[in-house]
């Protein structure tokens, strides 16, 4: 399922990300709001070349569950189409009180990873695109909203 940065809080429910695309800032502010205030203390972060170089430990991380723990986030960042094998595996397994969260640069269309999350139900693909004029002006407009100042918009196209 494709969904809009913005709507990204409304589909916390799911387990399984995928928050790919040019925009580094978007993808942090994304991750930084919506999941690690939530997971605090209970949080792993690996990138895709070290998860496939120790992938037993990874499993392990993922299966093993401690009578402590309520909830784990895990965060694999540079994800490409090398890790699609393992995070099918994941899903089809899908454990219990787990949220994996996959982070990528710019996936091409037609790579695995991409179509396999924008085609199922259960999964959450979030495209990160470049700014742009528009939705610059919409950040400027929500930000002032926000915090009640009213604005013309030519001080905002300034």
């Amino acid at each position: 399922m494709i969904l809009k940065s913005l709507n990204l809080d409304q589909s916390i429910k799911y387990n399984y990300f995928l928050i790919f695309g040019e925009n580094d800032g978007i993808k942090d502010e994304l991750i930084n709001l919506n999941f690690l205030s939530k997971f605090k203390d209970n949080n792993y972060r690996t990138s895709e070349k070290d998860l496939l170089a120790n992938i037993e430990n990874f499993f392990n991380h993922i299966f093993t569950k401690s009578f402590f723990d309520k909830e784990k986030l895990i965060i694999v960042t540079d994800v490409s189409d090398k890790i699609y094998e393992t995070i099918f595996e994941i899903i089809e397994k899908s454990p219990p009180d787990i949220k994996i969260i996959l982070i990528g640069g710019l996936l091409e269309k037609k790579t695995k990873l991409r179509k396999l999350f924008e085609k199922e139900k259960n999964l959450v693909c979030v495209p990160c695109y470049k700014d742009n004029l528009q939705s610059i002006s919409n950040l400027i407009r929500n930000f002032f909203n926000q915090r009640k100042i009213t604005v013309s918009q030519e001080i905002i196209n300034f």
